[in-house]
């Protein structure tokens, strides 16, 4: 199983990335591939940055309605009691409090995250 980081969705958002085509590549395959998921909390995660950057209420609005083409429900994957308690481990060892969600689920399921973020790597299996 492989489960898209934040970073894949802000890198298909932002058309001036230098990870541009790779998280768009990475969202395609979230179409065609069972194994290839997004966490839940990478939707929160991205709209909390994007409302930090200043997105208008609109221009969140579109980006969601963008990102449904993608990120349709069947492929997120919710965090369960255990993976929440997992991550509070992983924030008492200093990792982010969204990237221990992420990891900690990745931990849970056996799965891969595609991303780009070094931290995430230190606690858990990462690809790009």
């Amino acid at each position: 199983m492989r489960l898209l980081d934040t970073v894949v969705l802000i890198g298909a958002l932002n058309t001036g990335s230098r990870h541009h085509p790779e998280s768009v590549e990475h969202l395609n395959q979230l179409r065609e591939s069972d194994e290839t998921l997004v966490p839940g909390v990478v939707l929160l995660e991205a709209d909390l940055v994007m409302k930090t950057r200043g997105y208008s209420a609109e221009e969140r609005r579109l980006t969601w309605h963008a990102l449904e083409g993608w990120v349709s429900a069947e492929k997120v994957v919710p965090n369960t009691a255990s993976s929440m308690r997992g991550a509070v481990a992983l924030q008492e060892r200093g990792v982010d409090y969204f990237d221990s969600l992420i990891a900690s689920l990745a931990i849970e399921a056996g799965a891969t995250v595609v991303t780009t973020d070094k931290a995430l790597s230190g606690v858990v299996s990462t690809d790009w």
